[in-house]
């Protein structure tokens, strides 16, 4: 253990009170969701029963300074009772509106810091098991696998993405031709049969009588009633009062059409000149999409997609589109490129639940797979 280092914790409520004030000076999050407006609508409308929130924090102490807080990260401490009998769970503050989670790093990214921090975690906590995830592939997945012993693979999504972005014309001659002249179509079919507009909602005084749209044409789609109306109200307010939210409508003869919910992460302009990493550059996230099933023939969605584009990309100067979760087709006429996100599964072999899901999920899977192989 660092003799530089030390360890605490918050309640979630005493983190968002202690930093809120100092908003701007909370470390760059590379995308919207992973910033604290996200995390404080996750506690309050996903959080699951029997939890609280713990938010746990390492901090580098230097002689004769205060101790400066280097990373913080809230998890939910959740009493899972089976039977009458407690198990303890650590989970990520995350829900399935989330496609990414990981830890707040107020300095640069150490792995030697966040195996300190995950020490911490394991001895001070009774546990048996922890779901921690989605993780991009870096130091956070790296220190957690060389730390836990005994731990599983528990979930692995694709996130589309594309990079480096320089302007709307090349974004939009890299899309394959047929998506193109589809659009180029479905949008002459469209003119010529109906009247129609695209409106993109950046200010507050829009916003209630657009999400009123969105809910109808989402309600209309194919994906039927949204679990959470209110999270998704209120990570959208969060992100309109910051200037970080396209909200993307499209009408039919003034009737909703198609919605899409875009996030903006914007760079800092200074650092942009200094690293031209992804964490320097604009980020457009695609959060929500859905399109009247009445309106299908037209591609009204993918018209609406086009627009949206053209505005991050030459408005915004967003310089990376990302899809979020999922492999869909569809998406990869939109973006290009493709990485995976995993969540994992930890078992804590000093609890005797901890004992009993290693030899269930890791154990035993292992034997089956060894038999199978030498039966061959």
């Amino acid at each position: 253990m660092d003799v530089n280092s030390s360890y605490s914790t918050l309640s979630f409520s005493e983190f968002v009170e202690q930093y809120k004030t100092d908003y701007e000076r909370l470390p760059k999050a590379r995308l919207f969701e992973l910033t604290l407006p996200w995390l404080v609508a996750t506690a309050e409308f996903m959080l699951p029963e029997n939890s609280q929130i713990i938010v746990h924090c390492l901090y580098h102490i230097s002689d004769g300074k205060k101790p400066k807080l280097t990373i913080a990260w809230p998890l939910v401490h959740r009493l899972n009772s089976k039977n009458k009998v407690s198990q303890p769970e650590i989970t990520s503050l995350t829900s399935f509106y989330s496609s990414v989670a990981e830890p707040i790093f107020f300095i640069s990214p150490c792995k030697v810091a966040m195996r300190q921090l995950l020490i911490h975690i394991d001895k001070q906590y009774q546990w048996h098991s922890m779901q921690l995830g989605d993780f991009d592939e870096g130091l956070v997945e790296q220190a957690l696998l060389e730390y836990f012993p005994y731990q599983r693979l528990f979930s692995i999504t694709d996130n589309v993405y594309q990079r480096d972005i320089s302007d709307y014309s090349s974004y939009y001659q890299q899309r394959p031709s047929q998506l193109r002249n589809t659009i180029r179509r479905r949008e002459k079919k469209l003119a010529k049969a109906h009247q129609y507009r695209t409106e993109i909602i950046t200010n507050v005084e829009a916003f209630d009588s657009a999400f009123l749209a969105y809910k109808t044409i989402y309600q209309q789609s194919w994906k039927g009633e949204e679990y959470s109306f209110n999270f998704i109200k209120k990570v959208c307010l969060s992100a309109i009062a910051e200037n970080k939210l396209r909200f993307g409508l499209l009408f039919v003869d003034d009737e909703p059409a198609a919605a899409q919910l875009w996030f903006l992460q914007m760079a800092d302009d200074d650092s942009a000149e200094q690293n031209n990493s992804e964490l320097f550059q604009t980020t457009a996230s695609i959060f929500k999409l859905a399109y009247s099933p009445k309106y299908q023939q037209y591609s009204v969605g993918s018209i609406l997609s086009l627009a949206l584009s053209e505005y991050v990309i030459s408005k915004d100067k967003a310089a990376n589109i990302e899809f979020g979760m999922g492999s869909e087709a569809y998406k990869k006429d939109w973006l290009i490129d493709k990485r995976t996100r995993q969540s994992y599964q930890i078992f804590n072999p000093a609890s005797i639940y901890g004992k009993l899901a290693i030899i269930r999920y890791i154990a035993i899977p292992r034997l089956v797979k060894f038999f199978i192989r030498k039966n061959k």
